[in-house]
């Protein structure tokens, strides 16, 4: 079985995005040849910023030995039907693991078939950047050892869809 074949033909597309009631909500459409059979789901992967300095590489070498032990949100289910996706995420879900102050996942949508899983990215594209243009409301929960964060959804410069959670005081 072939696993996370990242294809550029196919990718989801977000129409609706809601982030309210504690939960992100995405619904939108299945971009590329005809939608596969099989087996849906959302995988949240940690989307670590390139390094520039000496004291960045150290901190994304700590980061991935952390996040390497401890198991990530998700995968969801997503439910899908005629070509269009449906699925929620609880926010409380995605905190940052101690000692990081922040992360930032980056959304796909992978097909389970019995051969092969194929991997989506996550995303919208009205052709202008728009990084910073749609911003969307931020959740904010607190977990049990009393932090409080703030989630919120948004969009990166290549159109991909990201969840940005953060600790707040």
């Amino acid at each position: 079985m072939t696993t996370g074949q990242l294809t550029a033909d196919r990718w989801a597309e977000v129409e609706e995005l809601w982030a309210k009631d504690g939960l992100i909500r995405l619904a939108g459409s299945l971009q590329g040849p005809d939608p596969l059979a099989g087996r849906w789901r959302l995988h949240l992967i940690p989307a670590h910023p390139a390094p520039t300095t000496p004291r960045a590489w150290l901190s994304l070498r700590l980061r991935r030995r952390r996040t390497a032990r401890r198991r990530g949100p998700g995968p969801y289910d997503v439910t899908v039907s005629a070509g269009r996706f449906d699925v929620a995420v609880p926010v409380r879900d995605l905190t940052p693991p101690r000692p990081f102050r922040s992360e930032r996942w980056d959304v796909r949508l992978v097909c389970h078939t019995v051969r092969t899983e194929v991997e989506m990215p996550v995303g919208r594209r009205l052709g202008r950047p728009r990084a910073r243009a749609i911003t969307y409301p931020a959740q904010c929960f607190t977990d049990g050892r009393g932090a409080r964060y703030r989630v919120r959804p948004r969009y990166t410069a290549d159109d991909r869809l990201l969840l940005v959670s953060r600790r707040v005081r």
